[in-house]
């Protein structure tokens, strides 16, 4: 009803996770990437995919990108702003022994919508890739013999800062996002994102 839809905004996230770079190539063959929707308790999945993989890629003519093209399109609502939506990201890839081990976790925030609220935005983020590591010499020796990486239990926990306070990493690589973000309802419950300009505003 129209009551109801007064309470909630919606929005809509398309795009596509396009490549990995990394400055010497891959460490690994293989790869191929998951993504996880996270968001706060007041977010609801409206339609699309919270969770995808994309295909089996490896390097081509460039030696240090891997090309995945991975759509993205997925639309929530909620009542409040509070946990606005991270797209957590897993890589992972076989190994000189051909074991599947991970390669590196990334995180963006889904981007604002544009100026006026109700608008759309688009935006290219270059998002680091870090490794998990042991805090003991003995457990990093015996990773780097059999050349598994550490794993993440949930990977999800990274949209928490206070979940991963501490954790031990290094980074390598890039991944290559593309996002697009257009909020409907927005401006009905008077929130303004931020990137209004004075003229718009009145």
């Amino acid at each position: 009803t129209t009551e109801q839809s007064e309470g909630f905004f919606h929005l809509t996230v398309t795009g596509q996770l396009e490549s990995a770079h990394f400055p010497m190539g891959p460490d690994g063959n293989g790869l191929f990437c998951r993504y996880d929707v996270v968001a706060g308790p007041d977010w609801e999945l409206v339609s699309g995919l919270q969770s995808a993989v994309t295909q089996s890629a490896r390097t081509e003519s460039d030696y240090r990108t891997v090309v995945f093209n991975m759509p993205i399109e997925f639309t929530m609502k909620s009542t409040n702003p509070y946990g606005w939506p991270q797209i957590v990201f897993s890589l992972y890839g076989a190994n000189l022994w051909n074991v599947e081990t991970n390669r590196g976790y990334a995180r963006v925030h889904c981007p604002l919508s544009g100026a006026g609220g109700d608008g759309l935005t688009e935006r290219t983020v270059r998002a680091p890739l870090f490794i998990p590591k042991y805090d003991n010499m003995c457990s990093a020796a015996m990773s780097w013999l059999s050349g598994v990486n550490p794993e993440m239990r949930d990977p999800k926990i990274l949209a928490d800062g206070s979940k991963h306070k501490g954790l031990q990493s290094e980074t390598y690589g890039e991944l290559v996002v593309r996002l697009q973000a257009i909020s409907r309802g927005s401006n009905r419950m008077a929130l303004d994102w931020g990137q209004t300009t004075a003229d718009d505003k009145y």
